[in-house]
């Protein structure tokens, strides 16, 4: 089973930014190329989270911000992969920053903030 529970220090993040409709969005394991070569994240998402529509077709993208474990904030680009999915980019940026190891199993949720902005929030 897995454990969505999100940790007290990034609920208070979260209720500090006045985040709305937060959701468990992802579970996976990082993969060698996202940890060493990668500076995108390869992720498989309903064309909806918290509210924010994402149904982006090719070439469009979406600004969109994450916390990390240690509550450093990111900006990153959310946008329409090759094969149909979604691929968050400037990821080395979170990698580098927050310690994630290949391998690591890593946790997310997404929430909007007032100016309907998607944020991400993610733990291992």
């Amino acid at each position: 089973m897995v454990d969505f529970a999100l940790p007290e220090d990034l609920k208070m993040k979260i209720v500090e930014l006045v985040g709305s409709n937060v959701k468990p969005t992802l579970v996976r394991d990082l993969t060698f190329c996202e940890h060493d070569f990668g500076n995108r994240l390869v992720l498989v998402l309903l064309e909806s989270l918290s509210g924010v529509p994402i149904n982006l077709k090719k070439r469009q993208s979406l600004a969109v911000r994450m916390i990390g474990p240690s509550l450093n904030v990111f900006d990153m680009t959310l946008s329409r992969s090759a094969d149909g999915g979604h691929v968050l980019k400037d990821w080395n940026s979170v990698m580098q920053t927050e310690d994630f190891e290949e391998r690591d199993t890593v946790y997310l949720w997404s929430f909007k903030d007032p100016n309907d902005i998607l944020w991400f929030v993610m733990h291992a």
